[in-house]
């Protein structure tokens, strides 16, 4: 239950404690390294995508140390939250891989599930786990044209998309993701590319990774719901893990959000008249307790809850990380309210009314 003193935010204010723990309120000090922990990853999908979204967020960020990191393979791109390639810590893809495996499988199913129909996965992931062994980084087509003669009837596509994004644990191996460089997809185990074995499932049915999960999401996205919490990582069962050990109640002002949770030892700042201009990557979805209970700012229906100049998403021109952060790389012609407006924003609208 509530404390009786337990702080109660608004809709402004949840969203300005969700925009400062993610650094897009003002700029981090914190390392490249440090601040993708902190996130519990970054979207990836567009190879270039999480250097935007360091530029943003960290006070001298360099492209070139992003690439650094993933060359010495302390980051990697790994299919992860809602079977969405993420950038991650090495530590956390090896922590996490396994706590993912059944949402990454129903995930692919739900595709194709009537072209997988009588394939027996565990034997496709043992054989796929073989033709991977020696380490050797291979496209999505090379692993399926070493196992297409023993099963025939799926589609190349649907055998593909279960073993790479689902049944093994891989990387996606550089060029892929460096700075301004082209390369297509290669996959290598993410055990071979580590050289340690992917953390397996407790056998005592606890689950330290879902409890890992719930503390470092509210860490960098609280005050929020377990419902928030899904929508940010696909997983089910963790509301068991709800509340999390280590956190205080923080119940929200407004029905919409419901009763939300914190940690402790974060301070919720209460609102700024007007939150800089943060510069994300299209796909980029801050999360935050005030979008009905989406976990979606694109998706909310309760109306558009982030003010354009706190969030918006400039897609016109190619972003320069390095670059000042007042030079006009980005079109505002081509951002829109990402509430349920959808109206294109003009010069000279500052603010969104709902902000």
């Amino acid at each position: 239950m509530p404390t009786k003193n337990a702080t109660v935010l608004d809709d402004r204010a949840l969203n300005r404690a969700a925009l400062a723990r993610q650094a897009l309120l003002e700029p981090t000090g914190r390392s490249a390294l440090e601040t993708v922990s902190h996130l519990g990853g970054l979207q990836a999908q567009e190879p270039q995508e999480p250097f935007v979204g360091l530029w943003t967020r960290i006070r001298a960020f360099e492209a070139a140390t992003l690439s650094e990191l993933l060359t010495e393979r302390r980051v990697v791109r790994v299919h992860l939250m809602r079977r969405t390639v993420h950038l991650v810590t090495a530590e956390d893809a090896l922590a996490w891989r396994s706590r993912f495996d059944a949402m990454l499988r129903q995930k692919v199913m739900g595709v194709y599930r009537d072209d997988l129909r009588g394939v027996d996965l565990d034997e496709l992931a043992e054989a796929g786990l073989a033709v991977m062994s020696d380490g050797q980084p291979r496209t999505m087509t090379e692993l399926v044209e070493a196992l297409s003669h023993r099963w025939p009837e799926p589609g190349r596509r649907p055998l593909g998309e279960m073993l790479v994004s689902a049944l093994l644990p891989v990387v996606q191996a550089p060029p892929r993701g460096l700075w301004r460089t082209r390369g297509g997809v290669r996959n290598v185990l993410l055990s071979s590319w580590l050289g340690q074995e992917v953390d397996p499932l407790p056998a005592d049915g606890s689950d330290p990774a879902g409890q890992a999960l719930v503390r470092r999401y509210l860490a960098a996205y609280g005050p929020a719901t377990s419902t928030d919490l899904r929508s940010w990582c696909g997983l089910a069962g963790l509301p068991r893990r709800w509340p999390p050990c280590g956190t205080s109640w923080c119940p929200s002002a407004t029905s919409a959000a419901g009763n939300c949770w914190t940690c402790p030892t974060r301070r919720d700042r209460t609102p700024t008249p007007r939150p800089p201009c943060a510069s994300c990557p299209p796909s980029t979805t801050p999360s935050s307790a005030t979008t009905t209970g989406t976990g979606s700012s694109t998706t909310s229906t309760g109306g558009c809850r982030w003010p354009v100049n706190a969030w918006c998403s400039w897609t016109a021109a190619s972003p320069r990380p390095g670059a000042p952060r007042r030079a006009p790389w980005w079109s505002p012609r081509s951002a829109r309210c990402p509430g349920t407006t959808g109206r294109r924003w003009r010069s000279g609208d500052g603010c969104w009314p709902c902000s």
